[in-house]
């Protein structure tokens, strides 16, 4: 009696099997590349920082630029800063990129950086991406940081526990 009483709680707890697993999308790895989902709401100056090292002072970063020139362009390049906060730009990739931010409502974008340096910036739900480069630093970010330049932006994103 307690044989087939076991069976049929194991096939009940079995069934009615709900994950507690917590997965996070906004942090997705592939082996050869990872997503990032990323919102922005502003209106111009987006930065994301991408970087192996906590303080990169005299070391390479990547830097992706959101919305600049009036939100009319967004770019990449590669960044040096020194110890006195001298720093020179690098400039990978440039497209036009009309709109791209809004004050109204956040814009999701998906981040896909691959381990040969390849980096794409797509609206979240799109295939093809509307920045692509190649970084020859190959910087495998370990630290992401965003900040603006003008207007208040607000960035979006949950990093993984």
């Amino acid at each position: 009696m307690i044989a087939p009483l076991a069976v049929v709680m194991f096939v009940v707890i079995y069934l009615l099997h709900v994950g507690a697993g917590h997965s996070n999308d906004f942090d997705v790895d592939h082996g050869e590349f990872k997503y990032y989902k990323i919102g922005v709401q502003g209106t111009t100056y987006g930065f994301i920082r991408l970087s192996n090292h906590v303080y990169p002072y005299d070391q390479e970063l990547s830097e992706i630029v959101l919305g600049s020139n009036n939100n009319t362009r967004s770019s990449a390049r590669t960044q040096y800063r020194n110890s006195a906060n001298e720093y020179k730009n690098t400039d990978l990739a440039r497209v036009m990129s009309p709109n791209l931010l809004s004050p109204f409502h956040p814009v999701m974008l998906k981040l896909k950086v691959w381990v040969n340096g390849k980096k794409e910036v797509f609206h979240d739900g799109e295939h093809y991406p509307f920045l692509s480069y190649v970084d020859t630093t190959k910087v495998v970010p370990l630290y992401m940081a965003f900040t603006k330049v003008i207007d208040d932006l607000v960035f979006f994103y949950d990093c993984p526990m």
